[in-house]
Order: structure tokens, then C-alpha cells, then sequence
């Protein structure tokens, strides 16, 4: 993919080209974190297509960036929420965990350890999912950011309009919310099991 600067200059002159690679690399990213939002998926893909076609009609008045995906990021979330009277919004629902964490990388020798294997994923990844709805909204958000869009405390700063410091404390206070709420599961399930249940 071409320089963030160099792309972004090539759609404001009006490249289609340029405008194509942007939906194709930047689409899913932005739709992800918008369910964090809108529970409705129609209604999320109708403002992620009207903020292209914003974007795109109004391309030759936009500032130029280096860093694409925080400002479509930034975008998309000021435009969910200046039009969230017009349908359902959820921001306490956290809803951007679809992929498995990779952690079993041995080779299964039979079915049956491969379906262990699988119930156990799953079985993590509900819990995973159970603590972060737990915590709050900006926490959830935070996280999602950090983690499922990889961006840098300095960006996170960018899109939730909070200084840097603010950022390193709500992140570090983040995670060791769900630390501690993930070690109390955990310490419950052993009780549980210890108990012969």
C-alpha cells in the first residue's frame, strides 16, 4: 500500500484508483469499530458509505494527513454520533471481538483434541468478550482501538480528542480493570472446579 500522505494526495485530486484503495483497505476497519456504536448493521453501512461519498464530494476542500485510517476513524465516529438520534445507538455494547485469538498452534492428532481445542478457544473468547462489556463505555473503546485497529496511544489521542497523558492513564487503567476482573474469573473457575462441581 502507498504512503499514507501520497494516497491521500492522489484522492483529493480525484483519482478513482486512489478512492478505490482507500473503501478496500479502510471499509472493514471503519465498520468494525462503528458496531461498537450501532446495533443496526444496514444502518452502519449506509454512514460508512455516506462518509466516502462525503469524503469524495468534498475532496478537494480536505486537509491533507499521514495517517489515513485515524482520521476516517475520527470521521466515522463524529458522523455516528451527530446523526445517533436517527436510529439505535448502543455505546455500552461492546461488539468488535469476531476473531479467535491464535493461541493453539500445535498439531492436533485426532478429531477430538481438535474439538477440545476449538471449545476451548470459544470458551475464552466468550469470557474475553463477557469482561469487556463489563467495563465501561470509554474503556471498551480504548481498547478496541488500541488492539483491534492497532493504533498508537498518540492517534487513540487524535480520535477520542483527549491528551496524550489522558490516553497512557485511561489505557493503563483499561487494562488493569479487565487484568483484575479476568484473574477473578479465573480464581473462580478454579474454586468451582477444586469443589468437585
Amino acid at each position: 500500500m502507498e504512503q499514507d500522505s501520497v494516497l491521500w494526495q492522489k484522492f483529493r485530486e480525484g483519482d478513482p484508483l486512489a478512492f478505490e484503495q482507500l473503501l478496500r483497505s479502510y471499509y472493514r476497519p471503519l465498520f468494525d469499530y462503528g458496531r461498537r456504536f450501532v446495533s443496526d448493521r444496514d444502518v452502519l453501512k449506509d454512514l460508512v458509505h455516506d462518509l466516502f461519498l462525503h469524503l469524495w464530494e468534498r475532496r478537494e476542500s480536505l486537509g491533507k494527513t499521514d495517517h489515513i485510517k485515524p482520521y476516517l476513524l475520527t470521521s466515522l465516529r463524529n458522523r455516528i454520533f451527530k446523526n445517533s438520534n436517527r436510529f439505535e445507538a448502543r455505546p455500552d455494547i461492546f461488539l468488535a471481538l469476531e476473531h479467535t485469538p491464535e493461541d493453539f498452534h500445535e498439531t492436533a492428532n485426532s478429531i477430538e483434541s481438535e474439538l477440545i481445542l476449538t471449545e476451548f478457544a470459544a470458551e475464552k473468547l466468550s469470557r474475553i468478550q463477557h469482561i469487556i462489556q463489563s467495563l465501561t463505555p470509554r474503556q471498551q473503546e480504548i481498547i478496541h482501538l488500541k488492539f483491534y485497529q492497532d493504533l498508537s496511544n498518540e492517534r487513540i489521542a487524535e480520535i477520542l480528542n483527549i491528551s496524550r497523558p489522558a490516553t497512557a492513564n485511561l489505557l493503563y487503567e483499561s487494562l488493569k480493570m479487565f487484568r483484575e476482573k479476568w484473574l477473578l474469573v479465573a480464581g473462580l473457575l478454579l474454586l468451582f472446579l477444586a469443589g468437585g462441581h
